[in-house]
């Protein structure tokens, strides 16, 4: 499996560290170099719903993130071209020892279970699939942040290419609304990547808080109390679906 680390083409420190690294972990990778976006979504996305986009995570799109999810599209694509599965990664990660093995792991699965995080959580919930080698396989009843780390296969490569000809929300809120998308979405713990807090942590350049209207705040508010009952109803229904499928014991 192909490992692609999303890196700025200049971010020489950045890309020095990730070579010292993943080499010390005897892990192969390549370099994707990152896209810098100049004219907003031209290029990469057919439109920008601002208003959406505004209710799903309260401000506007800033350029970084615009870059950052371009990056990720242009390697879901990568994939299908493959026709295999790759491992993506964002270039300001620490790794555990046991990261290789999580790889060897992540290979056997991933092409039944599409899509497969290693890294650490933030403000998700999970419920356990199975137990693999050393670790254990979860299935995310509600998705963390952040895509620092992840495993994918074409199959569900071809959906987030769908699900990303409008730009709404920042990648890792677009990749959460699995209701949206149908994509049942799985961690491997213990995760053995995890933010790095050093002088290289990354900072989505661009970011700005915005004034909202009252229709906007209300629409957000009902949004997100909406995602809430969208999220209860798919898990009821997949958990089913992926327990009748030999998924999740």
């Amino acid at each position: 499996m192909k490992l692609y680390v999303i890196s700025l083409k200049e971010s020489q420190d950045r890309r020095r560290k990730v070579d010292a690294l993943l080499t010390a972990a005897k892990v192969e990778y390549e370099f994707f170099d990152a896209i810098r976006v100049q004219n907003g979504i031209e290029g990469y996305f057919d439109s920008y719903d601002e208003e959406q986009y505004l209710i799903n995570c309260g401000r506007v799109a800033a350029t970084g993130e615009i870059g950052c999810y371009a990056s990720h599209l242009a390697l879901w694509k990568k994939c299908v071209e493959l026709n295999e599965p790759i491992l993506i990664m964002e270039d300001d990660f620490c790794i555990e020892e046991n990261f290789l093995a999580a790889i060897r792991e992540v290979e056997k699965l991933i092409s039944n279970y599409g899509f497969i995080r290693l890294q650490t959580e933030f403000r998700g919930k999970k419920i356990k699939s199975k137990d693999v080698g050393r670790f254990t396989l979860y299935y995310y009843t509600k998705m963390p942040h952040s895509t620092m780390c992840y495993a994918i296969n074409p199959e569900v490569s071809r959906v987030f290419i769908n699900q990303s000809k409008s730009l709404t929300a920042p990648i890792d809120v677009t990749m959460k609304k699995f209701w949206e998308h149908q994509i049942p979405m799985f961690g491997l713990a213990p995760y053995t990547v995890r933010d790095c807090d050093d002088e290289l942590a990354t900072c989505i350049a661009g970011r700005v808080s915005t004034n909202k209207s009252l229709r906007i705040k209300v629409k957000r508010f009902l949004t997100k109390a909406g995602w809430i009952v969208k999220r209860l109803k798919y898990n009821v229904n997949q958990i089913r679906q992926l327990k009748k499928a030999g998924l999740i014991e």
